[in-house]
This record gives C-alpha cells, sequence and structure tokens, in this order.
C-alpha cells in the first residue's frame, strides 16, 4: 500500500512538473517569438529627470595640457556637443595638493601609481605658517594653476549645454589633515583635523566661488551649482598603497562636519549673493546588506542635525549594486519608509574591470545599470565616472572616451553609445511614466523605461539582451517619430519607422533602441 502510495505521488509530481514545464515553455515561445506588449502609463507619474554627466578628474590634468587644441575640442564635442553624448552636467574635481606632494607617482617599487591622481590644488602652501586661518583668505590662492582642467572646463561651459556643474573634493588640502597627506596612514583614519573644519569649509568656498564668479557666468549665471565637499567616505583611504586622494569619515564625524559646512555656506550665499547648494554623501555604494558600506548609519547620524531637513536628494554611487535589481529594491523601499521618500542621484559608476571591451555586450550591460537605476530607485540624474580615460596607461572600464596618448587619437566604444541611448533624448525636466511589459517573468531578455518630455512627446528606451530579434507592441504612445538604435554593428544607427504603421515595432538582438512618439491622444482630449 505504501509502495502505491509513493508511486502515485511521485506521478503527481511528475505530471504536475510536466504541466509547468510545458507551460513555461508556450510563455517562452510566446514571448520570445510572438509580439510582446509594452503599456505606457501617462497618469502614473515619477521623478523628473535633472540631466547626465561624468567626471572630469584625473585626465583632464594631461589632456588639457597638450598643444592640439582640436583633440580637446573633439573630446569635449564628444561628451558635451550636440552630436556626441550631450551630457548637461559637469563634475569638476577641487584637488587636494596631492600632485605638490608626488606621493601618487609610480617610483618602480610599486604598480599602478599615476601622477595625475594626485590633483593640483590652487592654495599656496607657501603661505601657510601654521594658522589655519590663512585658508580662509582669497589672497593665499593662486588661480593661476590647474590650467589644463580649467581650458576643458570652459570648453564644456561653451557648448553650451551645460546647465548643472558639481565641484568635487577627494581630499582636503594635506596641510589640513592630521597626517599632511591626501589620504591616511591607517585604515579608516578621519583624516580631516577637527580644528580644520572651518578651514577646510573656507577653503571649498572660496575656490568654487573663483570658478562661479570668473568662469561659468562668463557663459551663463543660471548654471546651477552643487558642492561635494566628501567622497566615498565609507572606504579606508589608508597606506603607502593608496592610488588616488581620499579621505575616510566616520558617520558620526561627517555628520558633524556637513553641520560647520552648511552653516558656513548658508552664510556665504547670504553675503556673497550666490545660490550654492550643498550635495551629500557620495557614498562609495548603496548596499544596504553590505557592513562596511554603513549606508544606514550615515543617514541616521545626518537626520540628527538641522541641516538633514534641507536634503531633497541623496547622492550614491552605483559600484556593487551594478545590475542587481533587489539591491535597488531595498534601498528604494528605505528611503520610501524611513527618509522620507529622498530622491537619489547616482553620481558615479564605472565597470570595475581591466581591459577596454569593443563588444556590444559590456554597452548592454551599462544600459542595464542606467535603466534600474532610473527605474528602480528613481534617480534624478545619472553620471559616469570618467569623461575621458587613457587607454593605453589605464586599459581599464573607466571611461566614455578613450585618450591613446601615443598618437593623440580619441575612441569610444559601446558604452559610450549605449549611454547615448538615454542622455541624448532624457533631458532635463522629463518625467518618468509607468510601464508595464508583457514578458513579466523576463524570460525574453527585453526590458524598458518610459519619459514624457516638456513637449508632450514620449520617449521609450527598450534593451534587448538576447539574441532574437523581438516585435513590440507599444501601447499608451503617438505616432512614432523616430528610433535609434546601438548594437553589435550598429552605433546610434537610425531605425525603420514604417512598422509602426500596425502598432508594432523591431528591437534587434543585442540592441538599445530609443524611440521617440508624438503625444498620446487621450480620450476627451481629441
Amino acid at each position: 500500500m505504501k509502495k502505491q502510495v509513493v508511486v502515485a505521488v511521485v506521478a503527481g509530481v511528475l505530471t504536475i512538473g510536466f504541466i509547468i514545464g510545458a507551460a513555461l515553455g508556450i510563455y517562452s515561445a510566446i514571448v520570445n517569438f510572438g509580439t510582446t506588449t509594452i503599456t505606457v502609463f501617462n497618469n502614473k507619474e515619477f521623478q523628473t529627470i535633472k540631466g547626465f554627466g561624468a567626471s572630469s578628474a584625473w585626465t583632464y590634468q594631461a589632456l588639457g595640457a597638450i598643444e592640439d587644441d582640436s583633440v580637446k575640442q573633439q573630446a569635449i564635442d564628444m561628451l558635451y556637443g550636440d552630436y556626441g553624448l550631450k551630457l548637461n552636467t559637469f563634475r569638476y574635481n577641487i584637488g587636494g595638493g596631492g600632485k605638490e606632494l608626488g606621493i601618487y607617482e609610480n617610483k618602480g617599487e610599486e604598480k599602478g601609481k599615476d601622477p595625475l591622481r594626485g590633483a593640483e590644488s590652487y592654495f599656496v602652501a607657501e603661505n601657510f605658517h601654521g594658522d589655519y586661518a590663512a585658508f580662509s583668505d582669497p589672497a593665499n590662492y593662486d588661480f593661476t594653476r590647474d590650467k589644463a582642467v580649467r581650458e576643458m572646463f570652459e570648453k564644456a561651459l561653451d557648448t553650451g549645454n551645460i546647465d548643472e556643474v558639481v565641484f568635487f573634493v577627494n581630499s582636503p588640502h594635506y596641510l589640513l589633515t592630521r597626517n599632511g597627506l591626501t589620504h591616511g596612514n591607517e585604515a579608516y583614519d578621519n583624516n580631516l583635523k577637527e580644528e580644520c573644519y572651518q578651514a577646510f569649509s573656507d577653503y571649498v568656498l572660496i575656490i568654487t566661488d573663483w570658478l562661479y564668479s570668473n568662469i561659468v557666468c562668463k557663459y551663463d549665471k543660471d548654471i546651477k551649482v552643487y558642492i561635494s565637499p566628501v567622497n566615498e567616505p565609507q572606504w579606508k583611504w589608508n597606506g603607502s598603497g593608496v592610488p588616488q586622494e581620499g579621505c575616510h569619515y566616520d558617520p558620526e564625524v561627517l555628520a558633524k562636519f556637513y553641520d560647520v559646512f552648511h552653516k558656513t555656506l548658508v552664510k556665504f550665499n547670504a553675503s556673497e549673493g550666490t545660490s550654492f547648494i550643498m550635495d551629500i554623501f557620495e557614498s562609495g555604494n548603496y548596499k544596504l546588506t553590505e557592513s562596511g558600506t554603513k549606508f544606514k548609519r550615515y543617514m541616521k547620524a545626518f537626520s540628527k542635525y538641522d541641516y538633514f531637513d534641507e536634503i531633497d536628494t541623496i547622492s550614491v554611487h552605483s559600484y556593487g549594486a551594478d545590475t542587481d535589481k533587489r539591491t535597488r529594491n531595498m534601498l528604494f523601499s528605505y528611503l520610501t519608509r524611513d527618509m522620507d521618500s529622498r530622491k537619489v542621484s547616482v553620481s558615479e559608476y564605472c565597470v570595475m574591470e581591466p581591459g577596454v571591451s569593443e563588444g556590444i555586450d559590456i554597452g548592454l550591460y551599462s544600459a542595464k545599470v542606467i535603466l534600474r537605476d532610473l527605474a528602480l530607485i528613481d534617480a534624478v540624474s545619472w553620471n559616469y565616472w570618467l569623461s575621458v580615460s587613457m587607454l593605453k596607461e589605464y586599459d581599464y572600464e573607466d571611461g566614455l572616451v578613450y585618450w591613446n596618448t601615443q598618437d593623440n587619437s580619441l575612441s569610444a566604444y559601446k558604452r559610450y553609445y549605449a549611454m547615448g541611448q538615454f542622455s541624448k533624448f532624457i533631458e532635463p525636466g522629463c518625467v518618468r511614466l509607468g510601464t508595464e511589459y508583457g514578458d513579466t517573468l523576463g524570460m525574453n531578455g527585453v526590458e524598458c523605461v518610459a519619459f514624457r518630455k516638456t513637449d508632450g512627446t514620449t520617449v521609450v528606451i527598450v534593451i534587448n539582451d538576447s539574441k532574437r530579434e523581438h516585435v513590440l507592441n507599444v501601447v499608451g504612445v503617438g505616432d512614432l517619430l523616430s528610433g535609434v538604435t546601438t548594437d553589435a554593428d550598429r552605433n546610434w544607427a537610425q531605425v525603420d519607422a514604417s512598422g509602426f504603421a500596425s502598432g508594432k515595432v523591431k528591437v534587434s538582438a543585442k540592441s538599445i533602441t530609443t524611440f521617440v512618439f508624438s503625444a498620446p491622444v487621450i480620450e476627451g482630449n481629441a
């Protein structure tokens, strides 16, 4: 009898398994070979986009110093120009003086050192005689320094597409630190001296104000200026092997410094008539499950101070999250539930892998990071790490444009074109709309995000990470106006729009495609 029961149970399980397998097979065939529907919900609005950008760090010190102006201009046009990525955010690195110390130079005993990762400072160290008040006197600064970076900055502003500048700092000036360096001696050293909080605040504001008044205002005084005085505070930033400027801050220490900085900023804005905005906190990543990140501890420490009430957007880096959906869902739930629905700006990300891939897979990967940050954590802006990297010297997946210093040529690969599928079409002021995709199980490699532009048109970006072409039926939009795609063989290629007359569009295998539709005809408003 027992044997018969066991046989019956096994048979039942096998039957259920067969039915489920058959059902999944049928489902897979439908979504992979049939037409799948994307529905855009115009009445479901989410975040308003501020834009896209990248950092000026490291490479600009060398690129801006070469004599061939055409190469420098080409790099800027590729990033900020209309025919390029059309980035609207410029992230300007205010250095801590590590270049003066020469501590990041490769002298043979340590591999991976790079003198460019110690940035030049505007403060004249010879004017310091032990009194930190010297940092509060503009007369002690030399603004003829850092000329190479400033030249690249001006070229970017001259495109007319920059409407937001973020001045960010990796380390305080070395004369303000405990060890006199732009990184710590021991792991997790709070290297900024507490008695120097005010001097460091003044240092950042004096430099920002000069760059704004003398450079930014030449092009557009209404450009928004953000100041981010701290970068990736969680990390160790210690020892002789540190390859760049950096400074650790414990949560309570950082919260206290931000209080000093914010009070100084408020007074400065009031006295100088400026409208500079404090940006926090450039978190090294936003993985709530990673103990070393201490994301919640930092947020809790900030919340004890009045300035936190004025912070509506938190700057984070997507390192570690990469393409993971669960990490994003956790962050969004935490910010919504415990942090008054504060918004997120992704201020830095790169694919931290050696080599520079030319294939479409790295483009698809990067596109997924961007799309999921926009769709799952409601990112209001998205910035890549290095706008320009060096092809031979770095050989790393950290740049949008690559500079070959041997022949002064510039190149861009699929990651660059993948970002352009977003940045060239999602302009500041675009509002993300709700979408529903027919493949709820995600079996055919397609995902999408949609935005309403300020002119009423709708942008739908579709990633197809499968080896098959897919036919899609897009609902909730008007007529197809244009389509641009990047795949293994094409970069920003025009899509044949004729098929949409029947309500369908096609996306090629392994591709990122951006469609622009006219404003939908809403029932009752026709």
